[in-house]
């Protein structure tokens, strides 16, 4: 009986080593998919640190002078138009003051609830009192004031810009190159009034 060993030998010719690989080129419509899928991943990674980086200024940035003082909307539309009906002319738009927007809107709710269209108050208070009593420094002061009672509110800045630029003093202080600075203040009686006060200085 004979036995033979489990062991073959490799025939001759033969040489040990590593199968050889091909490769076949990725077909088009896989190529496509991985991009879409990496451009989609790079506009999330982007959007993401867009979010952060908003978040981030909202908490760190210090707030605007507007923020600070609370602007309305309406405050903020007359603010508008009246920088606009100077760029329009060639001057450069009033820069705005929060301190200034507190003494307008005072003077507007003060004019609200003691039933007055004026720039002095009954008890004698002008314009340039009010300023110089909150501590600022001028050396030059106006104010634009106005009234009315329609109901629509959304209309009211329009409506105090039409009707200051149909009165030469009103206007010339809108468009005096010397005033650089300004704050409105909007206040609403319980009439339905409502006051709208703009306040000037260089």
């Amino acid at each position: 009986m004979s036995t033979r060993s489990a062991t073959r030998r490799r025939p001759s010719g033969t040489r040990n080593g590593p199968a050889k690989v091909i490769r076949m080129p990725t077909p088009t419509v896989v190529r496509r998919r991985r991009a879409i899928k990496t451009g989609i991943g790079l506009l999330v990674l982007s959007l993401l640190a867009t979010i952060i980086a908003r978040l981030y200024l909202m908490h760190t940035a210090p707030p605007s002078p507007e923020k600070v003082s609370g602007l309305t909307d309406q405050e903020t539309e007359v603010l508008g138009l009246v920088n606009r009906q100077r760029t329009r002319i060639g001057l450069p738009p009033l820069k705005f003051s929060a301190r200034l927007a507190v003494i307008a809107r005072g003077h507007s709710y003060d004019m609200a609830m003691r039933h007055y269209l004026a720039h002095n108050s009954p008890d004698g208070v002008a314009p340039a009192d009010r300023i110089s009593g909150a501590g600022i420094a001028f050396r030059a002061v106006g104010e634009n004031i106005y009234a009315d009672d329609d109901a629509d509110s959304a209309d009211l800045p329009q409506r105090a810009m039409e009707g200051w630029l149909k009165s030469p003093d009103h206007l010339a202080n809108i468009v005096s190159s010397k005033f650089t600075e300004t704050g409105v203040g909007v206040a609403e009686s319980a009439d339905g009034r409502t006051y709208v006060t703009q306040d000037f200085v260089h």
